[in-house]
């Protein structure tokens, strides 16, 4: 299925829609326009794309994702996501401690990224149902699907793996964090065959990074930090946070390492 699916068809489909719906940056504002290049180029293209490539192979999306044994697996996603999310937190913090010295203006642009939501409240909403919904499926079906699978096949695993993950980590504010947990939502693919395992893992935690937007509840100092000098005077908490997460994810991942070699 992913594996027949064309990588550089996708892309030039994917770059001349960019390239019409650039126009409109000349006529809307830059929230609107991001709020309509994300539901458009990495929201519905994606996932109409995919549904057209397995109509061609007379494939339905049920050949992709079911809801078999979800209730099985559900608790060890709830757990896998709750451990992607502290070790992201300690990741991101990690990242700009050491960026900090040597790039310092970088470090300041990521902390200015941290606030993705509008204020107004339409904008607000578009962009909640987006980020905690709609973004997390056109994601695993690029990254998780037609990058990993298709590389995988014409490659390897190993090139598939790496290749799609640190495409999806340069995507996103939190390289190392968000390398990790698409490395992580690789493997649960590669073990299952679901792509809906991956999505849910996205969703919820997608979901609950919305819902702390949504009802802004007082965040522990440590993880609150918006300059360089906060950076630096946070390290232990989040030192410890990341030197507990670690270990978790490393023994999630040598459980399923088998995945790597036996594909």
């Amino acid at each position: 299925m992913f594996e027949e699916m064309k990588i550089h068809s996708f892309l030039i489909v994917g770059v001349l829609l960019t390239f019409v719906l650039s126009l409109f940056a000349l006529f809307t504002s830059e929230t609107t326009f991001l709020l309509l290049y994300s539901y458009s180029i990495l929201g519905f293209f994606p996932i109409i794309w995919v549904g057209l490539q397995l109509k061609k192979q007379q494939k339905r999306f049920t050949d992709i994702m079911t809801f078999q044994s979800i209730k099985d697996t559900f608790p060890m996603l709830v757990y896998i996501t709750i451990v992607l999310f502290f070790f992201s937190l300690g990741a991101f913090w990690l990242m700009n401690y050491g960026l900090s010295f040597v790039f310092p203006s970088v470090v300041d642009y990521f902390l200015k990224e941290i606030d993705i939501f509008p204020n107004e409240t339409v904008p607000f909403i578009l962009t909640a149902l987006y980020i905690s919904i709609l973004g997390p499926i056109a994601e695993e079906f690029i990254f998780r699907g037609i990058l990993f699978k298709r590389l995988s096949a014409k490659y390897n695993i190993i090139v598939g793996i790496i290749v799609a993950n640190v495409l999806f980590g340069i995507l996103h504010t939190d390289i190392i964090g968000a390398f990790m947990f698409g490395f992580v939502l690789s493997l649960i693919y590669q073990k299952t065959g679901n792509l809906l395992l991956p999505i849910m893992v996205h969703i919820l935690n997608n979901g609950f990074i919305t819902v702390l937007a949504l009802i802004d509840p007082p965040m522990p100092r440590f993880l609150d930090y918006r300059t360089i000098e906060e950076v630096h005077a946070t390290m232990i908490p989040n030192l410890m946070m990341l030197l507990i997460a670690t270990p978790l994810l490393i023994s999630f991942i040598r459980k399923n390492k088998t995945i790597l070699t036996n594909h």
